[in-house]
């Protein structure tokens, strides 16, 4: 055993006596207090570096999106149009219906991203595409699989090289074409998605166009964006200004092979076009997460690769059951909204909440330059854009009973106030969306025109001099803007007779029209998607087959006196649209937010016509008519003026 001396030991006792006094006892706390300060630090640096990380990800995806454009300003300078979206050939299909095929490795030949690659020093990668034979071919295999960097966004993880996008040729799982990612796609536009002829059943708002030429083998479609398949524009095309019209914006590349998302050389909706993500369907907005917004070839497929909860936490919607390129919105990994290039070049963050309405008409080359300018910056930074009510005038009808015929020989029936609950959905249908609720509403009195104003009496206030057949003066006037309807209302309370009455005229609000329709009662319409043989009611709205425009009167009226509320031409009414409005409606005579960008259209006893998704179906911008869309009025007698025409008892 070793033995101590007595040195030793007096130090081992101070040595012991100092670590019971806590002195060494010290260091141990302040090795904890430092680590606990430096895990504080590290807690908050880390966040500090990943948003900084973030930053300089989003900035790199802005400057692609800049270049990009510039890209497309710079083919426009040398061909005179911008790029076609996709270039689609039918040399290797036996349908001209390429919206339609499913090969679309073999129809597809080039996209507006192949078409910028010269401008934006990308030749070589150019020069190793064939245009000549379809993406899909061998000789494209090196170009198409090529990781681009200016088409990448690195803030998306699934933007990487082992992960592809595989279209699989036949059920043979090792046929396939591959294709590299890609994060940016061109504005196809936000119209409606559906290629169908507007008609009595659904006017299908703004509605995109389809040109097939058999002899020629002439394909083209396109819509309100900057480019269409087989279609290029000219800035000189463009009503909307430059400053405000999406050029290019960010997709999210598909989260598995299957996922034909975020492609960059496919000229395909989805893969580097967006296509029908407006008002008018269910994938409006940027990243949008109803369940069934992307319509996306192979999406059935992808649903039982990885499964539909996987979809859904990845926010990576589609809908199961469609089987085509048909619709898709922008996306985007950056944290609450999406970056989009303009046509003058600018770059903007625009966050998801953003009115639909405004996300609709910055993507419509048709939208009037003065609609936007001068407060652009300010609109695009509000995610509720309508906000308060516009008052209409409040004078009452000067009966309470019967009927009135005016000058022009517009008859008028008289509609008694009072509470309903609007916006309850037809029997056999789903529930409303939750934005649209059903809410308790109370409506004055009002005088509300028995028929929709008809072609003949609209020329007539309008003083147009063209004729026409007695039949077709008979039909309601549709095919006219909003802007036009209230122009008629106008002049028409500007009428010599109109204005000694003390009458003016006005299209009714959105409730006002809703309570005219149910004749003031909350029940849900009995409505069935298809017509029985024995249904002479005329209702059109959302019932299969289409019945045509047929002169006004042409079926019986409801408890109301009303024709058609139901069927014929659908109608404009006063209400600018918000698609969630009714959550914040008054009781009280409620009038539609202040303002807006487009406007309620309406056809039936709630908005939706029997329709479980989120599709604002025929809301249309003030600007632009439609051929199933016309209007009829409401008329105010101001208080203390003589009424000179004659009311009739009503029978």
């Amino acid at each position: 055993m070793r033995s101590f001396s007595n040195g030793q030991k007096t130090a081992q006792i101070c040595w012991l006596a100092k670590w019971q006094t806590g002195r060494y006892g010290k260091s141990v706390i302040e090795v904890l207090l430092v680590t606990i300060l430096l895990l504080l630090i590290a807690g908050i640096i880390a966040p500090l570096i990943l948003r900084t990380r973030e930053s300089a990800r989003a900035t790199q995806c802005q400057n692609n999106l800049r270049i990009l454009t510039m890209g497309l300003r710079a083919y426009h300078d040398t061909h005179g149009v911008f790029p076609a979206a996709a270039v689609w050939r039918s040399v290797d299909t036996q349908s001209l219906a390429l919206h339609r095929a499913r090969r679309v490795d073999q129809f597809t030949f080039e996209n507006w991203a192949q078409s910028i690659l010269p401008h934006v020093e990308q030749i070589s990668l150019s020069n190793r595409f064939d245009a000549s034979v379809a993406i899909g071919a061998e000789k494209n295999l090196a170009a198409r699989t090529t990781q681009f960097s200016g088409m990448r966004c690195v803030s998306d993880i699934y933007n990487r090289a082992d992960n592809p996008y595989r279209f699989y040729q036949a059920a043979d799982a090792t046929r396939f074409a591959e294709f590299a990612r890609g994060n940016y796609a061109i504005n196809g536009g936000t119209h409606n998605m559906e290629l169908d002829s507007p008609s009595t059943m659904k006017p299908r708002g703004d509605t995109p166009h389809l040109l097939l030429r058999h002899d020629k083998r002439l394909f083209q479609m396109w819509g309100n964006g900057v480019a269409g398949i087989n279609k290029s524009f000219s800035a000189d095309e463009f009503t909307n200004g430059q400053a405000t019209l999406v050029a290019i914006e960010e997709v999210r590349s598909g989260i598995d092979p299957l996922d034909a998302r975020g492609v960059w050389a496919m000229g395909q909706i989805g893969g580097s076009i967006t296509w029908g993500h407006g008002v008018n369907g269910d994938a409006y907005g940027p990243n949008s997460q109803w369940p069934r917004s992307d319509d996306i070839f192979g999406c059935g497929a992808l649903h039982q690769e990885i499964g539909t909860e996987k979809l859904m936490s990845e926010r990576m919607p589609c809908v199961d059951y469609v089987d085509q390129n048909q619709q898709a919105t922008a996306r985007s990994m950056h944290a609450d909204g999406v970056y989009v290039s303009f046509i003058d070049g600018s770059v903007r963050f625009v966050n998801d909440a953003i009115d639909p309405g405004l996300w609709h008409v910055i993507h419509s080359r048709e939208t009037p330059e003065q609609i936007l300018k001068g407060k652009f910056e300010e609109t695009l930074g509000t995610c509720e854009f309508s906000t308060e009510s516009i008052a209409v005038i409040a004078d009452g009808p000067a009966v309470n009973s019967g009927t009135m015929v005016n000058s022009l020989g517009m008859t008028f029936a008289f509609v008694p106030g009072g509470k309903f609950q609007m916006g309850i959905s037809d029997q056999n249908t789903s529930d409303p969306p939750p934005e649209v609720p059903v809410h308790t509403v109370e409506v004055n009195s009002f005088l509300l025109a028995v028929h929709e104003v008809s072609t003949e009496q609209f020329r007539k206030v309008m003083s147009r001099d063209e004729s026409s057949a007695e039949l077709l003066d008979k039909l309601p006037v549709t095919d006219v803007t909003w802007n036009a309807a209230m122009q008629f209302c106008e002049r028409l309370s500007q009428q010599p007779l109109e204005k000694s009455a003390g009458r003016v005229y006005r299209l009714p609000t959105e409730a006002e029209w809703e309570f005219a329709c149910r004749e003031g009662k909350s029940k849900p319409y009995e409505w069935r998607p298809f017509r029985s043989p024995d249904d002479h009611s005329g209702a059109a709205a959302g019932i299969q087959p289409p019945l045509p425009l047929l002169p006004i009167g042409s079926f019986a009226p409801n408890e109301f006196g009303l024709h058609d509320m139901r069927g014929n031409a659908w109608e404009w009414t006063s209400d600018w649209f918000d698609r969630d409005y009714y959550t914040r409606s008054p009781v009280k005579n409620p009038q539609g937010p202040a303002y807006g960008f487009l406007k309620v259209v309406r056809g039936s006893d709630w908005r939706f016509t029997g329709e479980p998704c989120h599709i604002d179906l025929p809301m249309l911008t003030p600007w632009k008519g439609n051929p199933f869309v016309g209007f009829r009025v409401v008329c105010c007698i101001a208080t203390g003026k003589p009424d000179e025409t004659p009311v009739k008892a009503k029978n």
